[in-house]
């Protein structure tokens, strides 16, 4: 299949204001949502204006980059994203691809794999429909309990746009079991995919995922750790089913079984109940709480150098080898 992308994106992320170096995006949240609807009326985030004033918080304790995962079904709004940017001075990558099968629009379940991988070919290397605007990531792709016929071919199509872009990918999971996980890498690596380009997302800091944590990042993928704050929101906390102050201090076992240039850490705020103005922690909650006790426990700034820095910049960035020859 052959590269989309030009020779000169190579090491630079896609923002919604254009082409960045990937030394630029700095301190980077990459998994989060600033517009979302797919929990209802009263708790969706649609309030640009609510969200510029949040992320300014994020850049003042010393963010940089923030990557915006809402994709197609659960109301990605690209102009919105590009203007709570520029307002905010926080570097946003979008998202493309397709969300979880209830939240897909008739037409979706109608597309062939070849139409889904054009699709999101598109958004990547044109823009977003007569926008301009482009993704910088294939993500989040929906996967459900079960996984349904709609979402295979979705993957499928994400490993071709892969392929075709040199673009990571961020695959949703409902808390993923380990089976559920290979069921999907193998999916996704059978169509050719780079898997150290892929990443696995809601994993739960626990220390009985450590060795669940070990046998994907052996496979080259990405673990991210994108629940914490979630405690705030009743139902997340039952299902992560260990408190909040545990997942902290489990976070050091991850890092002493060698996967540390696997990890990820976010926060995927994604309603109202989780923005600061509403009582959560909004985008901060990182920075300004977690970073200390993720210090208490034994992790190193060069370790959370590594993890909020170095990281998402080798997964976000385009990479050499989708360069043309």
């Amino acid at each position: 299949m052959g590269v989309s992308v030009p020779r000169d994106w190579q090491g630079s992320v896609m923002t919604v204001n254009g082409l960045i170096p990937g030394e630029e995006m700095g301190i980077t949240l990459p998994h989060e949502h600033l517009i979302i609807t797919h929990q209802g009326p009263l708790i969706d985030l649609v309030d640009p204006d609510i969200a510029v004033a949040e992320v300014q918080r994020f850049k003042s304790a010393g963010g940089s980059t923030l990557v915006e995962m809402t994709s197609i079904g659960i109301g990605r709004d690209p102009e919105a994203l590009k203007a709570i940017s520029a307002q905010s001075g926080v570097q946003v990558i979008m998202g493309t691809g397709f969300y979880k099968d209830a939240w897909l629009p008739a037409e979706v379940h109608a597309m062939s794999v070849e139409e889904m991988t054009r699709i999101m070919v598109g958004e990547i290397v044109d823009g977003v429909g007569d926008t301009g605007i482009r993704a910088g990531v294939i993500g989040e792709i929906g996967v459900s309990r079960p996984i349904t016929a709609t979402e295979e071919k979705v993957l499928v199509a994400s490993a071709r746009a892969q392929q075709e872009t040199g673009t990571a990918v961020s695959v949703h999971f409902d808390l993923g079991t380990l089976e559920e996980h290979n069921y999907v890498l193998d999916l996704l690596e059978d169509e050719g995919a780079d898997m150290t380009r892929v990443i696995v997302d809601h994993f739960v800091a626990a220390p009985q995922n450590v060795a669940h944590a070990v046998s994907i990042a052996e496979r080259g993928c990405y673990i991210e750790f994108e629940l914490w704050g979630m405690h705030v929101w009743p139902k997340v906390n039952e299902m992560m089913g260990i408190h909040h102050e545990a997942q902290v201090a489990s976070l050091r076992w991850f890092v002493l079984n060698g996967i540390i240039d696997n990890i990820l850490i976010s926060q995927d705020v994604c309603n109202q109940i989780l923005l600061f103005e509403n009582g959560g922690f909004g985008y901060t909650h990182i920075l300004e709480n977690l970073v200390p006790a993720f210090k208490s426990h034994g992790i190193t700034d060069q370790q959370l150098q590594s993890i909020l820095v170095e990281n998402p910049r080798r997964v976000f960035a385009f990479q050499s080898s989708a360069a043309p020859q």
